[in-house]
């Protein structure tokens, strides 16, 4: 890793001209969605207010043939993908092709899931790159473990966020009395979403108002049958399906606690989301999610379910606490997570590369 380029990239943004013309390379455009999506669509918009042309590329929706000749047409500075396998390998034959630089943002899945990480073309992509980022030191680290080979900068770009529209007359249908422990999540097996639809269940005598609500799409059919099957044995628990994100933020207001239970993560949208409107927090003890909760003060991390369970008693318990924490969460992402700032570093990085 270098750590002069790190440093460049987190410490002095706002330094690089802004007349660059770069093609976004993605996995998805459209279906349920997933943090992927939010991300890409948050650094293009944030780009083009600093003056960016961008060429937003779909894997979804075009085939390479298809995005080689909007490239051609396009003309590009750089190549920018989002996931190393599911785009690095087309990033890398296109940048080949017209003889270009190009980067690749790490999103989680493609360094946390061993088969993914252990891809021959996620191995490919990620040692030829120009530079790599990683929303996290903690993600660069393994990144630099595992790929000890990499030929270019390894550079740290922290997720920015914006507080979502909050609408009050958005109830989902939840009464005033009951106490909302939100999961967002997409099912798919890696969010762990039959993690609280297990644990919750001992605690009903003691809070009876106590109301799961999952809000998610579906990304794996038989991960949610079995979600479905285990929600017909708890009363408690609601699924939403998939909620417009632009309605999120009244949801997340409404709820008493928002959870993140997932196997692994990279810097979780929906946590930072949550956070960034005040809210409280609670979340599986892994490497992405102790990227933004320090444990107490913005948030709390739970190991196992008996841990989880006392967590939920001692905050249905004590609303200070958790408006407490809720401000601490918010104050911390709005002074750490700017998605201008985080646009901005991208310029920086851009043009060390070009």
């Amino acid at each position: 890793m270098s750590p002069d380029m790190v440093s460049a990239i987190t410490s002095h943004p706002g330094q690089g001209k802004t007349a660059m013309r770069i093609a976004l390379i993605f996995p998805y455009s459209i279906g349920p969605m997933r943090g992927n999506i939010i991300t890409v669509r948050r650094i293009a918009r944030f780009l083009r207010q600093s003056g960016v042309e961008i060429l937003d590329l779909a894997v979804d929706v075009l085939s390479v043939s298809e995005m080689g000749r909007r490239i051609e047409e396009f003309q590009p500075d750089l190549i920018h993908c989002f996931h190393a396998l599911y785009c690095g390998s087309i990033a890398r034959s296109l940048a080949e092709r017209f003889n270009l630089p190009y980067v690749i943002t790490i999103t989680g899945s493609d360094i946390y899931d061993p088969l993914l990480r252990t891809h021959p073309e996620t191995t490919h992509a990620i040692t030829a790159a120009q530079a790599v980022v990683c929303f996290h030191t903690r993600d660069a680290e393994m990144l630099t473990r595992y790929f000890p080979r990499l030929c270019g900068t390894v550079a740290v770009v922290p997720q920015g966020v914006e507080p979502l529209p909050v609408h009050p007359g958005d109830t989902f249908g939840l009464s005033d009395n009951a106490f909302v422990v939100l999961l967002p999540a997409a099912l798919r097996p890696v969010k762990r979403v039959e993690f609280p639809l297990h644990a919750l269940p001992r605690l009903i005598q003691s809070i009876p108002e106590i109301q799961l609500i999952i809000a998610g799409g579906i990304l794996d059919q038989d991960y949610a049958a079995k979600i479905r099957t285990i929600l017909c044995d708890a009363p408690f628990a609601v699924w939403l399906g998939e909620i417009p994100h632009e309605k999120m933020g009244s949801l997340y207001r409404r709820a008493d606690l928002v959870l993140n239970c997932s196997y692994s993560e990279s810097m979780p949208n929906s946590l930072m989301e949550a956070m960034a409107l005040g809210r409280p927090v609670v979340a599986a003890d892994i490497p992405g999610n102790r990227s933004l909760i320090r444990n107490g003060e913005t948030g709390w991390l739970y190991d196992g379910e008996e841990d989880f369970r006392n967590l939920v008693i001692q905050l249905q318990g004590d609303v200070a606490l958790r408006e407490r924490t809720g401000c601490h969460a918010r104050r911390f992402i709005s002074e750490n997570f700017s998605p201008q700032a985080e646009a901005e570093r991208y310029l920086v990085l851009y043009e060390g590369v070009v």
